[in-house]
Order: structure tokens, then C-alpha cells, then sequence
């Protein structure tokens, strides 16, 4: 059995607080595995963002500084527990997450921070309508969720490693362009 992950106090299923965080990352929803641990990005997920935190502060430090995910907001674009055999799905809709008090919760979540990387189609969304309307100013990066299946569908590497490799190169990239081009593209 592996140790316990280390968390900032007031972990929810759907948000890992960090104060004084500088990065933040927003996933989709939590599901089974947060539920029953207690936090976001248990599981699979949880161990692929291990992964991808090792990657990206290899390749920006500067942003990524640390390589534990207790020094990061992590969220959820829907803070609603969502599995087949509790919901009968795995993700919310597009509308549900953009709702007017879902978008409000999500903003203050990730007040303050300079840089938020989006994973999924749900939290790029999300982050962009916050965007949009001015109540985000971070740098986005909007890049595939982390699951396994995801990461799987990943072109131009042969395994995992190889996959969270140039997911985290693209996120970088992203990340960098805005900083050249004044936060205007947000992809």
C-alpha cells in the first residue's frame, strides 16, 4: 500500500486549496476514486498529473516549481461527483458548467493565480468563458485531460512517459506564446 498523499487542509473531492499557489490546474469533475479519497485526480489521473508535474518543472521551473501536487490548486470545472453508477455518466454537460453559480465557485477557486492549466474539454470551457468575461486573468493552458485514456490518444511517443512528455512541452508552449504575446491566444 502506498503512502498517503500529502494535502493542503480543506481538500475536498472536487478541490485541493494551496494558499500562495502561483499555478492551478482545472479538471473536469470528481468520480468514484475522489470520492472515496477525498480529494481530485485520485487514481489513474492522480498518478499521470504526478507524472506531468516531474515533466513540467523540468521544462519550466519558473512556472512549475515544484514537482508535488500539494503546491498547486487543483480543481474541477463541476464540483459534483459524477459516475455511472451514482449518475448514470461520467462527465457534466458543457451547459451545466457554465452555469452562472458553477463559474462563480470556479473563479474564486482560482483567484489570484498567474498561470491555469485546463485539462478537458469541460474545464477548457469553463476557463475560457471565465476569460471572456474578464473575471480570469491567468494565462490558460487548454491541453487533454490526464486519464490514461486520454493520454493513450496521444501521437508521437510510445508510452506513457513518452505521451506526458508532450503534453507537458505543449502546456509549456501555451504558456510561453501568451507570455510573448500578452495573454492574447488562449488556446
Amino acid at each position: 500500500m502506498s503512502a498517503p498523499l500529502p494535502l493542503a487542509s480543506g481538500a475536498t473531492p472536487h478541490h485541493q486549496p494551496c494558499p500562495g499557489a502561483r499555478t492551478g490546474f482545472v479538471f473536469i469533475c470528481p468520480g468514484r476514486f475522489e470520492a472515496q479519497r477525498g480529494y481530485p485526480c485520485a487514481a489513474g489521473t492522480g498518478a499521470n498529473l504526478a507524472r506531468a508535474l516531474v515533466a513540467l518543472q523540468r521544462l519550466d521551473p519558473h512556472r512549475f516549481a515544484s514537482a508535488q501536487r500539494v503546491d498547486y490548486v487543483v480543481t474541477n470545472a463541476w464540483p459534483r461527483v459524477e459516475f455511472p453508477d451514482l449518475t448514470g455518466r461520467s462527465v457534466p454537460t458543457v451547459a451545466e458548467v457554465l452555469q452562472p453559480d458553477n463559474l462563480e465557485r470556479l473563479v474564486r477557486e482560482l483567484a489570484g493565480l498567474p498561470w491555469v492549466v485546463a485539462c478537458g474539454v469541460q474545464a477548457h470551457e469553463a476557463v475560457r468563458a471565465l476569460r471572456a468575461d474578464g473575471r480570469l486573468r491567468a494565462a490558460v493552458a487548454c491541453e487533454r485531460h490526464l486519464s490514461q485514456r486520454s493520454i493513450n490518444g496521444i501521437r508521437g511517443a510510445a508510452d506513457t512517459a513518452g505521451r506526458i512528455a508532450l503534453w507537458a512541452a505543449s502546456v509549456v508552449q501555451q504558456l510561453s506564446a501568451q507570455a510573448e504575446n500578452g495573454q492574447q491566444n488562449v488556446a
